[in-house]
């Protein structure tokens, strides 16, 4: 029995072994795949930066286009205003010109009809 207690404990000693030695091969593998991620990271980190730098610099762009187009668009807005004011006013010029002009021009040309209606049955009174 002490035979066979010792051929398992061999066995058991030599599988304990494998796997230690097999985990020490994992265990290599694992740090040269860490290594290589840590060198990826190093990698993306270094041309990372200059990037944030030019986003930094682009949103600073942006943002002054911006606030230029924001007031551009309120000159605009103020020239509309502008023309809307003129094109009230020529609206408002236009009614007061006609007011004035048209009563005027109506009994013009009222007087103008009589006058030919008076001169018409006068030439027809003397043809007769």
């Amino acid at each position: 029995m002490t035979t066979l207690f010792l051929i398992a404990a061999s066995m058991a000693l030599l599988a304990i072994a494998a796997a230690s030695i097999y985990s020490i091969i994992l265990m290599k593998d694992a740090k040269q795949m860490l290594n290589q991620l840590e060198s990826s990271v190093r990698d993306i980190s270094e041309k990372s930066a200059p990037l944030l730098e030019n986003s930094a610099v682009i949103t600073g762009k942006i943002r002054t286009i911006a606030e230029s187009v924001d007031g551009e668009v309120t000159n605009v807005k103020g020239a509309l205003d502008s023309l809307v004011d003129a094109v009230d006013d020529l609206v408002e010029l236009e009614r007061k010109v006609k007011m004035k002009i048209e009563d005027p021009i109506m009994d013009t040309a009222g007087y103008v009809a009589a006058i030919t209606k008076g001169i018409k049955a006068f030439l027809r009174v003397l043809k007769s």
